[in-house]
């Protein structure tokens, strides 16, 4: 089949492109844009004036400096769209209202030993109906769907968390996805919890202007998602860096991260003795598993940061990347370029915010396969 550029899907790729990089700069003059997207002046006036036309842009104001006229700045227009982001995690359900510039307007989490399904479907439907009804009229004609972020395998490790084999299957199988768009009523985006919380940080949190980065998401799993040249790696089956089942150091041999870098281990050694010394014994043991995993990426992908972000309050995280520094200076080789270490920005609420901006992101990220077209068979 031959392939070959397609006039409007450069078109819309080269919008796609000057939306996400106004919105990942939050906020961009004209010449800027041309310089970074290494579109031409004449082409980046003309989208942006289409696309501040079709109210995507509105003007921020202007900003002095050098010899020439102020330049007008130009960010992403807030009331033009609105998402709902899910989190249907092993432990909590966690919903949020996003507008288009990925602000969180309305947020309800609540805690679940593990999620059934029925009632996550009808939590999710009642959030839907009560924050699209506190919404005026035309920006519920702006609303562009919901996002859910849910581990692809969420009924795996049942012996870890003490979900019996009926709960697991309730999750498995292609009903899942049918049986909440037949209740939604309206676009429904799906994607790996990992991937999610790697997307808000790309979009909305540290991620901004890193280009290439491995996330983690310490969470009752430990979770996660890699960013290559500003872009979510999905993989083959939308699981890349399913970081959960990497393979570790244990002590007796081979063990997988899942079982040295989760909460539900701290969270069972807690109350049992002294927290304290459970908590140091679980930050020593992370934090030694978790460079592991450092060096190893990155001597494959040199990436340029690492994003650690979670369930775990600031001091209990930041406790954590400084052991994960120390681990991975004592036992980087000496060719080894060490990644900047960075603490996310959005903590638990990552995934939830990153599953809101899945109908965004799909609707106005740039795609390369926009690009091409088939001829037919």
């Amino acid at each position: 089949m031959a392939r070959g550029s397609n006039s409007n899907g450069v078109r819309r790729y080269n919008e796609r492109l000057v939306l996400s990089t106004i919105r990942r700069l939050d906020g961009a003059s004209k010449a800027e844009l041309a310089r970074i997207t290494g579109l031409s002046p004449q082409a980046v006036v003309r989208i942006v004036e289409d696309l501040e036309a079709d109210g995507l842009l509105v003007v921020a104001g202007r900003r002095t400096g050098g010899m020439g006229q102020p330049s007008t700045i130009y960010k992403i227009n807030g009331e033009n769209g609105y998402t709902i982001g899910v989190e249907i995690g092993r432990n909590r359900l966690t919903c949020v209202l996003l507008n288009f510039d990925g602000v969180v307007l309305a947020t309800r989490s609540q805690a679940m030993a593990f999620p059934d399904r029925s009632v996550v479907i009808d939590e999710v439907a009642e959030f839907a109906r009560s924050q699209l009804a506190a919404l005026k009229p035309e920006q519920r004609d702006a609303f562009l769907g919901v996002g859910i972020a849910m581990p692809w395998f969420i009924g795996a490790w049942r012996e870890e968390i003490g979900v019996s084999a009926a709960q697991a299957r309730e999750w498995s199988g292609d009903d899942v996805e049918h049986a909440f768009r037949s209740a939604l009523s309206c676009p429904v985006f799906f994607e790996n919890d990992g991937n999610a919380a790697a997307l808000a940080e790309l979009l909305c949190g540290v991620g901004l202007g890193v280009e290439n980065y491995l996330y983690f998401h310490i969470g009752a799993f430990v979770g996660g998602g890699l960013v290559i040249g500003g872009q979510i790696h999905q993989g083959r089956h939308g699981n890349a860096a399913a970081l959960a089942s990497m393979p570790v150091p244990g002590e007796n041999g081979q063990d997988f991260l899942l079982h040295r870098a989760s909460l539900y281990s701290l969270e069972a050694a807690l109350g049992s003795g002294n927290d304290e010394v459970a908590r140091e014994t679980w930050l020593a043991t992370c934090s030694e598993a978790l460079a592991f995993v450092v060096l190893s990426t990155n001597s494959l992908l040199d990436l340029d940061a690492i994003i650690l972000s979670g369930a775990l309050d600031a001091g209990m995280l930041e406790a954590l990347a400084k052991r994960v520094r120390a681990n991975i200076a004592a036992t980087a080789p000496i060719d080894f370029f060490k990644p900047q270490l960075l603490i996310g920005a959005l903590g638990e609420a990552a995934p939830a915010v990153g599953a809101g901006l899945l109908p965004l992101y799909a609707s106005y990220s740039p795609n390369l396969g926009s690009l091409l077209k088939g001829d037919g068979n």
